[in-house]
């Protein structure tokens, strides 16, 4: 209990910050239909944006996550462990439940293609089922918020919170997921990135002096 409020005391702008965000989804959620979310989010949109999200959603696929993860081997163990453990809390989690629990929610696509003035992407393929939780997003989360707890300095914490953001929203603007899905989507991650931080940070993990060395002794002897 002691380290969970330690944890809120030492990280609460973070907190602060992603539960504004959190409160502005949900008043949208309660304003507006998703549907006409999808649609405003779907009509403004530019070139540059299209290149950007395009490429910025990328970050919450295994593509980009393990090469950052591999990274942090060259700083501390304890680093790459929490954030290889909170991105596979994240994807087990959301895999259940797109897969098993949720499984037949439909995609904006669905309700999209039989509309007018469209804006499609070129190179994106649009899915059609599994849309609750998105995937991306719950990855993105996992993976920056464990960075951004791994993280002293408030304005870097944010910085991490505002990739995690923007990768969600590349979802909306890709028409791959409702804002529901990208809300619940970042609950998730951010969940898996704060209870594996906890835990490999509590008594009995934060005993173990290994775990703060890293993988560049292994390297320097293989010269």
């Amino acid at each position: 209990m002691e380290r969970l409020t330690k944890l809120t005391k030492n990280y609460r702008i973070l907190l602060v910050v992603y539960l504004i965000f959190l409160l502005m989804c949900i008043m949208a959620l309660l304003m507006f239909n998703k549907l006409d979310v999808s649609l405003f989010i779907n009509r403004n949109n530019t070139p540059f944006l299209d290149f950007f999200f395009k490429n910025v959603t990328l970050f919450g696929t295994f593509t980009l996550i393990a090469p950052i993860i591999v990274f942090q081997f060259f700083q501390k163990y304890r680093y790459a462990l929490i954030t290889t453990v909170s991105t596979l809390i994240s994807f087990v989690l959301s895999q259940v439940m797109k897969r098993l629990i949720w499984y037949d929610s439909p995609r904006p696509k669905v309700f999209l293609e039989s509309l007018p003035d469209i804006h499609y992407i070129e190179g994106v393929h649009l899915h059609a089922a599994h849309s609750f939780p998105s995937g991306h997003t719950t990855g993105a989360f996992a993976l920056f918020m464990a960075l951004a707890l791994l993280n002293k300095r408030p304005v870097y914490q944010i910085l991490f919170l505002v990739a995690a953001i923007l990768v969600g929203y590349s979802r909306l603007y890709l028409s791959q997921h409702f804002l529901i899905d990208v809300v619940v989507g970042s609950a998730i991650g951010t969940f898996s990135a704060i209870i594996s931080y906890y835990w490999f940070n509590n008594e009995r993990f934060s005993r173990i002096a290994s775990l703060d060395k890293s993988i560049k002794p292994f390297f320097r002897r293989s010269r």
